[in-house]
C-alpha cells in the first residue's frame, strides 16, 4: 500500500514540477517576444581558430587503452558485487523459506495431536459415577 502511495506522490510532484517548468518557459518566451532577442543572441561573435587557442596549444591525448582497462575492471568489480548481493539475497530467501517450512510442520504436528486427542475423548466419554 505504501508503494502505491509513494508512486502517486511522486507522480503528483513530477507533474507539478513539469507544469511549473513549462509555465516559466512560456513566461520567458512571452517576455522575449515583447522585448526582442537578448543582446547576446542578437549578434553572435565569431572568433578565428587562432584567436581561440594559444600558439603552444597541444590537444589532450588520453590513453584509451588505460581507460578501457579501468572500465573493464570497474565492470568486473560491479559484476562481482552484484553476484555477491544476489547470492546473499537468495541465501536469505532460502533461510526464510526453510524457517517457514519448519513452522508449518510444527503447526501441522500440533493440529494432528489435537485431532488425535479429540478423537480419544469422543471414544471414551468421561464417567461421572
Amino acid at each position: 500500500m505504501s508503494r502505491v502511495l509513494w508512486f502517486f506522490l511522486g507522480a503528483g510532484v513530477s507533474t507539478w514540477w513539469l507544469s511549473k517548468k513549462n509555465l516559466n518557459v512560456n513566461v520567458d518566451c512571452q517576455y522575449q517576444r515583447r522585448l526582442g532577442p537578448a543582446p547576446s543572441q542578437a549578434q553572435p561573435q565569431m572568433m578565428n581558430s587562432s584567436e581561440q587557442m594559444p600558439a603552444n596549444y597541444q590537444p589532450y591525448q588520453r590513453d584509451w587503452e588505460h581507460e578501457r582497462a579501468r572500465v573493464r575492471q570497474f565492470s568486473r568489480e560491479a559484476g562481482d558485487t552484484f553476484a555477491e548481493l544476489s547470492e546473499a539475497t537468495l541465501n536469505t530467501i532460502l533461510q526464510a523459506t526453510e524457517a517457514l517450512k519448519v513452522k508449518i510442520a510444527e503447526q501441522r504436528a500440533l493440529r494432528e495431536e489435537e485431532r488425535r486427542m479429540e478423537e480419544e475423548r469422543r471414544r471414551t466419554p468421561p464417567r461421572y459415577v
